[in-house]
């Protein structure tokens, strides 16, 4: 019997492999530090037109998901119950024929779902291209009561509606950027100017239950509408800021209409968001933030005349108001030039024009892909 020496020839080959991608790591670990030290510390995912600054020729391509949950009843900043606002809030169409004096269909809960895929090109080192197109899906369930008065409820009533929003096209520009003696970046400011197309539906149906307990298609109440109807501005600046592991920014964006009223003879009320925040990163692939944003909007403007009736949502004053909220979030760079961002958001202080629901929470989802 012959004597057949060991083979150290796979367990080579394995400790290659090993170190081959120990190598490859080191590699991706290194690309990562030296692109994060190019760059700003990744903005939180809730940011409207906040990307990573390409340079000429390069492009970024993502997804943001966003999720709001709403629930209960808001009088201002004061918390009421259905039967308080189907009782004592008036009914603005009183007067006209088969109107009760007070509101009789009540919202008692939204959930709204939004995603934005978006692309942003670089035309020049300073200056890129953005486009978003929002793919929208809400649900609203309300409870409607008996007849003209009384708090007898005939029970809940759900619709819908889903679609795709108004599309959004525009510019972003770099006017400063400074660099510390290392070559890092440590303080950007961004401007950007976004025009909003309306392309989402303003006539948006379901079926509703009155209160003569029929079922009966109506058109939906505004803020359950896909689109804004009208042309909108979207202008904004955003600074950013970092030194070591730190970075902080903060941002201001209006949303303006720019005609009186949409086809259907209403606009939304101008709105105004102000947003700081601070970051830290633990590691080149792993960043969380602490963010304070403040929302402030007019009531709606003009009346559709098919949103009609003692629902909430049919009263252009019931829409609006200010909101803070605390916001906590994370942000993984996977890969180089790769990155994933997720935000939960709590409100802490509510103060809504009318009668509206009350937010719960918000959850932001964004993924962004960067090609060099």
């Amino acid at each position: 019997m012959l004597f057949s020496p060991p083979s150290f020839a796979a367990e080579d080959t394995e400790e290659d492999e090993a170190y081959q991608k120990r190598v490859a790591l080191s590699k991706k670990i290194k690309a990562m530090r030296e692109l994060r030290k190019e760059m700003p510390v990744p903005p939180p995912a809730g940011l409207f037109g906040v990307y990573h600054l390409p340079e000429k020729g390069q492009f970024v391509t993502g997804i943001n998901v966003q999720s709001f949950s709403f629930s209960g009843l808001l009088h201002g900043s004061d918390s009421v119950s259905a039967e308080t606002v189907a009782t004592t809030a008036p009914n603005i169409f009183f007067g006209n024929p088969m109107q009760p004096p007070t509101l009789r269909v009540i919202p008692k809960s939204v959930e709204a779902n939004v995603l934005f895929p978006f692309i942003n090109y670089a035309i020049s080192d300073q200056m890129s291209l953005v486009a978003i197109l929002p793919l929208i899906k809400k649900k609203l369930v309300m409870e409607t009561f008996q007849g003209p008065m009384g708090t007898n409820s005939l029970g809940e009533n759900t619709v819908r509606s889903n679609g795709v929003g108004d599309l959004k096209f525009g510019a972003l520009y770099t006017p400063y950027t400074a660099y510390d003696d290392k070559g890092e970046r440590t303080h950007s400011l961004l401007l950007s100017a976004v025009v909003s197309a309306p392309t989402g539906s303003i006539e948006e149906e379901d079926i509703m239950l009155t209160p003569m307990n029929t079922m009966t298609p109506a058109r939906l109440a505004y803020g359950m509408q896909l689109g804004t109807g009208t042309w909108d501005a979207l202008v904004g600046a955003a600074y950013w800021g970092k030194t070591g592991n730190w970075g902080w920014g903060a941002q201001y964006m209006a949303t303006i209409p720019l005609e009186d009223e949409n086809d259907n003879g209403w606009r939304f009320g101008d709105k105004h968001e102000m947003t700081g925040w601070a970051s830290y990163s633990w590691d080149p692939t792993l960043v969380n933030s602490l963010r304070l944003r403040y929302e402030t909007q007019d009531e709606n403007e003009g009346l559709d005349p098919m949103i009609y009736g003692p629902g909430l949502g049919a009263n252009p004053a019931n829409y609006g108001g200010t909101k803070t909220e605390i916001i906590i979030g994370m942000n993984w760079m996977y890969d180089t030039a790769r990155n994933l961002a997720l935000e939960f958001s709590i409100p802490v202080a509510q103060d809504r024009n009318g009668y509206q629901l009350e937010q719960d929470y918000s959850i932001m989802l964004s993924w962004r892909n960067a090609f060099f």
